[in-house]
């Protein structure tokens, strides 16, 4: 292939994969291992790995809004927004495949709507005088790119600035959403109402021997009730000077990207971490220092996967003495989940990637994902399964102390954790999806992108009986 770029593929990852832990299994008691190094390279390769998977997704979907098909291009009244307009070639791109390529970059008709929503930001500086270097420049969205955006709607002939936002938010989402390791293992929930009662089910019915002619007893079904509150999670982006349209649609990838895979690693890291306690020690992800007030892991509502196994039933924690990970720490872990932990496949393990790399990487029944079979499941950052439990790498599953907690000096965290769970007890809500705003903050001279949602994590049942979560802490790395 000479010096001809080649995509990377599942396989290739895979190979990478196998070659690393080879390496590792062959040189783990070397002194001359670099640790650090092996880290990164294994993040990386579960990087490309969720990347390639939300690839493969996001192509069998059809393009928000849009009637995909060759039929829809040739719309006269899509025809007649793409007359003579500069946008014309990749908007028939994105009606028939869902994106153009462009100067070598993929672009999606998400990207023209967040191009839009930037250049109105600098627009509505301008006009309320709010004036920096280069805004003079600042100009309104060409016609090219409102009528281009037009014809990428559900009708074709869209009228209202609201439809940018609206799609803009909506792809976003599912972007979001197909990145994220944890969201999509968790029973997903839409919150009409905050905070929201989350019915658990009606109990079970009691059976009893019948007898002809004779009614039987009246089952008095019990019920329950998960109540989800939600935390709002927010993050800017900024720019510094005034874009052009041009340059405003060649950022608009990079941003979406970065705004995508941030949003899914927050909704990860929030429903693992978790926790509302905001005093001077106890949070789990602060143990020997009050939390800063706006921390990502404060929770408004319920506390997160970790909170469950370390705080709200202790029965449920396995301490592994400081010691490597075990066989019998496992086992120790799924008996006292009992039912919950019978189906492999309702169930997960979430752990750092060093207590995979130094301990689940040693145990005789964990098998590879290089290993799996063609028609194993496979969930989105598994690199491996014990038992027939997907293990899920995380980085928000950090080191620890020996308690499990995270301690505000991180010199103190040197130990690791792994939670076992099962995906049918849990609950993720969302009362507000993204929101994406742009302005310009004239204390900083820049122009900003403000990107929020609301979510919510909750258990089901009681958390201080609980067994349908467990872990395993003070695990040697």
């Amino acid at each position: 292939m000479g010096d001809e770029l080649r995509e990377v593929t599942m396989d290739d990852v895979l190979q990478s994969v196998q070659e690393l832990t080879t390496y590792l299994r062959e040189n783990k008691g070397e002194a001359t291992v670099d640790w650090e190094r092996v880290k990164v390279l294994f993040e990386g390769e579960i990087r490309e790995m969720v990347q390639i998977q939300v690839t493969e997704q996001m192509a069998k979907q059809p393009v928000r809004g849009t009637p995909v098909g060759p039929y829809v291009a040739g719309r006269a009244d899509v025809q007649g927004l793409l007359k003579n307009n500069r946008y014309a070639r990749n908007v028939r791109h994105m009606l028939v495949d869902g994106y153009a390529r462009d100067g070598g970059q993929i672009i999606k008709p998400v990207d023209l709507c967040l191009a839009q929503v930037m250049l109105d930001a600098q627009m509505r500086a301008k006009m309320l005088g709010h004036r920096a270097d280069g805004d003079e420049h600042a100009a309104n969205p060409s016609d090219d790119l409102t009528r281009a955006i037009k014809a990428l709607t559900s009708t074709g002939t869209g009228t209202g600035d609201e439809v940018v936002p609206e799609d803009l938010a909506a792809t976003l989402w599912e972007d979001v959403h197909l990145a994220s390791q944890i969201s999509g293992l968790m029973v997903n929930v839409p919150m009409p109402t905050d905070p929201f009662n989350v019915p658990l089910g009606l109990g079970d019915p009691t059976w009893r021997k019948g007898t002809e002619t004779i009614s039987t007893t009246v089952s008095n079904l019990s019920t329950a009730k998960s109540t989800l509150t939600s935390t709002e999670q927010v993050t800017e982006q900024t720019w510094s000077y005034t874009l052009t349209e041009d340059a405003a649609i060649a950022m608009a990838p990079a941003m979406r990207a970065a705004l995508a895979r941030s949003g899914a690693e927050q909704i990860d890291y929030f429903a693992i971490n978790a926790d509302a306690t905001s005093a001077a020690t106890g949070n789990i992800n602060s143990d020997d220092a009050a939390p800063a007030d706006d921390a990502s892991f404060l929770s408004d509502g319920q506390d997160g996967l970790r909170h469950q196994w370390l705080v709200d039933n202790t029965n449920m924690s396995i301490n592994a003495g400081g010691d490597a990970l075990a066989d019998a720490d496992i086992l120790n872990v799924m008996s006292a989940m009992g039912k919950y932990a019978v189906d492999p496949n309702r169930c997960s393990i979430v752990t750092d990637i060093w207590t995979y790399l130094k301990n689940f990487l040693d145990l005789d029944n964990v098998i590879g994902i290089d290993k799996f079979g063609p028609n194993t499941p496979i969930i989105s950052g598994q690199l491996a399964a014990y038992r027939g439990f997907p293990i899920v790498i995380s980085a928000s599953h950090g080191k620890a102390e020996a308690d499990g907690k995270i301690s505000a000096t991180a010199a103190s965290n040197t130990l690791g954790s792994a939670t076992f769970w099962n995906r049918d007890m849990w609950y993720m809500g969302f009362r507000r999806q993204v929101l994406v705003e742009a302005d310009r903050d004239i204390r900083r001279r820049m122009y900003i992108l403000v990107t929020s949602f609301r979510e919510a994590v909750g258990a089901h049942g009681t958390r201080s009986s609980n067994t349908h979560t467990g872990g395993i802490r003070n695990i040697l790395l």
